[in-house]
């Protein structure tokens, strides 16, 4: 039976916070997206007293407004960045043993179109780069296509611009689940986690050293004082707001890039595989997922809101001609979008650079009072930036060295060899659902999300069969109840926008389904968090804001 108090659970957020500040850390984390995530997983199983504290929810920032790829750096060939693509090739792997369930190889088409950035030869001398340096297995290296064989996989694309391809394999992620994951893996190691809990001020001694932080939760408002021999900022976009605590800024600062993805139903746009094109120099990606295809992404400069990131009409008009023009009969139209999402891409500034030259190197920066901060980076490095932080850490001397452990720690979800186990577990579910509306794809679904701990979920949902209450519920409303009270007790869900968004995905790729649960969601919700008529109003109201926000798209009038 598990341990009560090994549980990532929303109701012993307070007692980690307790936990953190009744004595000195070696180290406290700021952030919780996957950099800071990945830190706290590298530094507890080396062996250190590890706390971290997110101002949201975990993976709430750049982490969940990702691509949704595991990238091998390919389109970095063109600014000639080749440790990122070395580094990211090769980490890849590395991400995919350990999160299989998550991390999933899909194929990837390249098409050469006219006037593109890649012809014949140099695509097939780019992609032979691209698999020696990122370490391509041999079953996964690329192929190349001729024109007869790109329209055969794919026809939908344009017949005038298109002249062959190439193939190659890329891996499909969800971000943030990957994220709470990791979160969720530094935890069962001993690392002390919190979500919702904002660093309000940075502590510092006589001599001007930051020696801890003040933090409040921000669901009751009580403040806590937590001590570190070390402090690290991994905020992604926030990462100078952190900075500003500690004092002036000096040196370099953070470049905030958005990115926009689109969602429509896979009828509309029915890809045989995920597909990279070159749109006047911009790679699109299209990825079909879930029973929808989404296609991103821009790359404007953002000088907003960082806590409310909105997709503009403008970056819409722009995907859609994009589409539009590389596959003309599909004929996409706003009204065709299901779901969007915007995120920032935190790049470190270059003078004169334009967000899309920036690198995407990681850099580690140190303030006078001894504020480490990590900034810049990629989804797919996350580990070895990790790696990097608790390096430099090391080498201050205080604390007693200790190799990454990381590259053999399978996530929490993924503690499996093969996909056969998967699929030998979900076919057993499947009999035990026999008498109930449940389909073999809906089971696999559960299995890709939460992995070996989907038997946990299947555990609640027959206790909630067996409830007389229930026995006229449709199978829907009662998986539902269950995954809001396994995503509680075993994902630190704080908010209803935590369970549909990051969790679940179903705000981006299932949005009808919310009006349908929504009600048994909420009553659940509301009953184990014990909350008043008040709280609950307030959550149906950020709900409906974010539901809603993902088809309202912001004019250039509205947005100046």
């Amino acid at each position: 039976m598990e341990n009560n108090n090994k549980r990532f659970s929303a109701n012993l957020r307070m007692k980690n916070l307790e936990e953190m500040s009744s004595s000195k850390l070696d180290i406290l984390i700021i952030g919780g997206g996957i950099t800071g995530s990945g830190i706290a997983l590298d530094a507890v199983s080396r062996g250190y007293k590890v706390g971290l504290v997110e101002k949201q929810d975990f993976g709430s920032g750049t982490s969940s407004r990702s691509g949704k790829l595991i990238h091998g750096g390919l389109k970095y060939l063109k600014q000639g960045d080749l440790p990122v693509i070395r580094e990211v090739g090769r980490e890849r792997a590395i991400v995919h043993e350990n999160s299989k369930h998550l991390v999933i190889p899909v194929q990837m088409l390249f098409p050469i179109v006219k006037n593109g950035s890649f012809n014949k030869v140099t695509l097939k001398i780019g992609l032979a780069s691209y698999d020696k340096l990122a370490g391509v297995k041999k079953e996964e290296r690329h192929y190349m296509l001729t024109k007869k064989e790109v329209f055969e996989q794919e026809p939908l694309l344009n017949d005038e611009t298109v002249s062959g391809g190439g193939m190659y394999i890329e891996y499909r992620t969800d971000d943030s689940r990957l994220t709470l994951e990791v979160a969720k893996t530094a935890h069962e190691h001993g690392a002390l986690l919190c979500n919702y809990a904002e660093v309000i001020d940075i502590i510092k001694d006589q001599q001007g050293q930051a020696i801890g932080v003040r933090v409040k939760e921000m669901t009751t408002g009580r403040t806590f004082e937590i001590f570190a021999k070390y402090i690290v900022n991994a905020g992604g976009p926030w990462v100078d707001m952190v900075r500003q605590l500690n004092g002036p800024i000096s040196g370099k600062r953070i470049h905030l890039a958005k990115g926009i993805h689109l969602v429509v139903p896979f009828s509309r746009f029915p890809v045989n595989e995920s597909i990279y094109f070159d749109a006047a120099g911009r790679m699109i990606a299209v990825v079909p997922r879930d029973g929808c295809t989404y296609i991103g992404s821009t790359e404007t400069d953002y000088h907003d809101d960082l806590d409310d990131v909105r997709v503009d009409q403008e970056d819409v008009d722009y995907l859609l001609d994009c589409i539009n023009g590389m596959f003309p009969t599909v004929k996409l139209t706003e009204q065709d979008i299901t779901s969007s999402w915007a995120g920032l891409r935190p790049l470190i500034q270059e003078e004169g650079k334009q967000a899309a030259e920036l690198s995407r190197k990681d850099e580690i920066f140190e303030a006078d009072s001894g504020l480490i901060t990590i900034a810049g980076g990629k989804l797919t490095g996350y580990r070895k930036m990790a790696e990097r932080v608790l390096d430099y850490i090391i080498n201050k001397g205080e604390l007693a060295p200790s190799p990454s452990q990381t590259a053999e720690i399978k996530l929490t979800g993924g503690k499996f060899n093969h996909y056969e186990e998967l699929l030998h577990l979900s076919k057993s579910a499947l009999l035990e659902f026999l008498h109930f509306d449940i389909t073999e794809e809906l089971v696999k679904e559960y299995f890709y999300r939460y992995g070996t701990n989907t038997p946990k979920l299947f555990n609640i949902m027959k206790e909630l069969i067996s409830n007389e209450t229930n026995e006229h519920k449709e199978f829907k409303q009662i998986a539902a109840a269950a995954e809001i009270l396994y995503t509680m007790e075993h994902e630190m869900v704080v908010r209803l926008t935590d369970f549909f968004d990051r969790r679940t995905g179903y705000l981006l790729f299932n949005r009808n389904m919310i009006p349908e649960i929504i009600d048994v969601v909420i009553a659940h919700f509301s009953k184990e968090l014990n909350l008043s008529e008040k709280q609950i109003e307030l959550e149906k109201q950020l709900l409906n804001y974010e539901f809603h926000k993902r088809l309202d798209f912001l004019s250039s009038k509205t947005h100046s």
